[in-house]
């Protein structure tokens, strides 16, 4: 299936509606008109590749995910499905973000609700060495993001249309998180695999308001449960835009559906390989988990839409913060405290 695509460089009033219609329907569509070039993605790909490679894997075991979402995850430590076994995949999160500095991985203070100076062994040495690079794409994303975020404001008629916008504060802390992936070559004699083979990241709904996802040529393997019965793979499709890279794929998150009362789609979906696919090469996959900012308290949108549609039941008003810090709970077993 091809996802609808989204020129934001185009007029707003030939974008919304469809925005809107995608967001409601399916939950995903396909963003183009950004500011990403190849040769930058193309970097972003080779330092994710060879430090997942190269790395020893003790010196990656250093930096093991903790409570602020930071760090490494080694293969088989998440359960995205809890009905299959768990995800072949490694991976490295950074979070803890300033999007206006590009600092990474920094120390929150609670009592303050503010980020302080991340600690020098923050992240390995190899990630150290290219932060600049990591930065520069965070900020983007981040920016690309709460533009995204205030044509949605503008689609659903939000009474306020910096409602979003203004939830998006780059500078104060969020949960938001960049994330690079390894799904590795799978040899038939390989006994640490748990379910099926092909199946890389088990079907699950994104936690957040808003996921970008960086697209490959050749490299599919993205699925959706539009109907609750049968799995769709979304196409590849390549940018209008010479010199830029392929369109971003979007997602509406678990947040952003219950922000808005069911209006935006919080669509199934699973990260599925051909059989041979991965017998052939390694995968990488990088992608961009955006949220409110910590404090955020999830009322309903204020947009005569959300107020119509009136599905949800009282309950406890939860801040954005408390909202992921339980879905991660949820995924993760034994995740190392952190005083942060």
């Amino acid at each position: 299936m091809q996802l609808s695509v989204i020129d934001i460089s185009e007029p707003e009033d030939q974008i919304l509606q469809p925005l809107l219609d995608a967001a409601a329907n399916q939950g995903f569509l396909l963003v183009d008109g950004h500011n990403f070039t190849q040769k930058e993605v193309d970097e972003l790909y080779a330092i994710s590749e060879e430090f997942f490679t190269t790395t020893p894997h003790e010196e990656k075991m250093k930096y093991t995910i903790d409570s602020r979402n930071v760090g490494y995850t080694d293969f088989n430590n998440e359960n995205l499905d809890a009905r299959k076994g768990r995800d072949y995949k490694e991976a490295y999160n950074f979070c803890q973000i300033n999007f206006v500095t590009g600092a990474l991985n920094q120390n929150f203070n609670r009592s303050k609700n503010k980020f302080e100076p991340a600690s020098a062994d923050c992240m390995p040495a190899y990630f150290k060495k290219r932060e600049i690079v990591v930065q520069n794409i965070v900020k983007k994303l981040h920016a690309n993001a709460r533009e995204i975020m205030r044509l949605l404001s503008l689609a659903m008629g939000v009474e306020d249309a910096r409602f979003f916008v203004d939830q998006f504060d780059p500078e104060k802390p969020s949960p938001a998180t960049f994330r690079l992936l390894h799904y590795p070559l799978i040899r038939n004699d390989n006994k640490a695999i748990q379910g099926d083979p092909n199946i890389r990241a088990g079907a699950h709904t994104d936690y957040g308001a808003l996921t970008l996802l960086f697209q490959r040529q050749g490299e599919q393997g993205l699925q959706l449960l539009l109907d609750g019965e049968n799995w769709m793979d979304v196409d590849f499709v390549a940018t209008t835009h010479q010199g830029f890279a392929p369109p971003l794929v979007i997602n509406f998150g678990d947040l952003l559906s219950y922000w808005t009362n069911g209006i935006l789609k919080s669509t199934i979906h699973r990260v599925k390989f051909c059989p041979g696919e991965t017998r052939n090469s390694d995968r990488y996959s990088i992608v961009f988990f955006v949220d409110p900012e910590n404090t955020t308290k999830l009322l309903p949108v204020p947009s005569k839409l959300v107020r119509e549609k009136q599905t949800r039941e009282k309950e406890p008003i939860i801040t954005s913060l408390e909202h992921l810090q339980k879905r991660l709970a949820e995924t993760y077993e034994n995740m190392p405290d952190s005083t942060a």
